[in-house]
């Protein structure tokens, strides 16, 4: 029998720890249906990590491993700082349109997850898209559920942005979202929450859909509010 899952178990998946992490991510990518069945449980079945500090886990090896990307010299730095020097902004006293770039990314990227997981956990449960009767906070489990193996790839991905022109730096962003989309998707459907073929096909795309458009807002969210907290920092202005 499926328990009722209130924020009591959501608050205790947020704040607690688990040394399960590891098995948890590979049932998600071998078995995903078993980690779903375990998220109607209170306590996970006693088999895998909850959903949401799972997923923080992975946000937080990615956020480590940023000095491979977001740094000096670094190609997605060099997009910013070609972004401000298009821009037409004056600069002031010693600082350089680099300064400008690497303190953009570096704040832009150091809030991002911050924005994702507001979203996540406030608006995306929101939407009852699982073809079954469910509270609020085991839609919370089913969403972070279901970004978990995307996150585990994006630990590997992002770190190769250091090797890649500042070009392609808008098209691989283009090419993360679309095989976020394919992953989350794919977990979706191989859940086996909605039981007809075509209800698992529509909503594992909606969902992942949804988590995508999710994404975007939160990235130009972000993306807005870094630059002006950069220009408000330094003074800057439009000549």
């Amino acid at each position: 029998m499926r328990d009722k899952i209130g924020f009591d178990e959501l608050a205790d998946d947020i704040f607690s720890l688990n040394i399960r992490g590891l098995k948890s991510i590979a049932a998600l990518w071998r078995a995903p249906r078993d980690y779903f069945a375990a998220a109607e449980d209170a306590n996970w079945c006693d088999r895998f990590t909850p959903s949401i500090r799972l997923w923080l886990s992975l946000i937080a090896v990615s956020s480590l491993l940023q000095f491979f990307w977001i740094g000096t010299d670094t190609p997605l730095v060099a997009a910013y700082t070609e972004g401000f020097r298009e821009s037409g902004v004056v600069l002031t006293g010693d600082l350089t349109f680099e300064q400008l770039g690497e303190t953009a990314a570096l704040w832009i990227f150091g809030v991002f997850p911050l924005m994702q997981l507001l979203i996540f956990l406030f608006v995306l449960p929101l939407f009852p898209l699982w073809g079954r009767p469910t509270t609020y906070s085991l839609r919370a489990r089913y969403g972070f559920s279901m970004m978990i193996p995307s996150a585990s790839v994006m630990v590997f991905l992002l770190p190769s942005m250091a090797l890649m022109p500042p070009a392609t730096v808008s098209l691989f962003g283009v090419a993360i979202g679309i095989l976020s989309f394919l992953i989350d998707a794919s977990t979706v459907y191989r859940s086996r929450l909605a039981q007809s073929l075509t209800g698992r096909i529509l909503r594992s795309a909606a969902l992942a859909g949804l988590v995508l458009l999710l994404n975007v807002t939160a990235h130009i969210a972000t993306q807005i509010a870094g630059i002006i907290l950069v220009s408000a920092r330094y003074g800057l202005t439009v000549g």
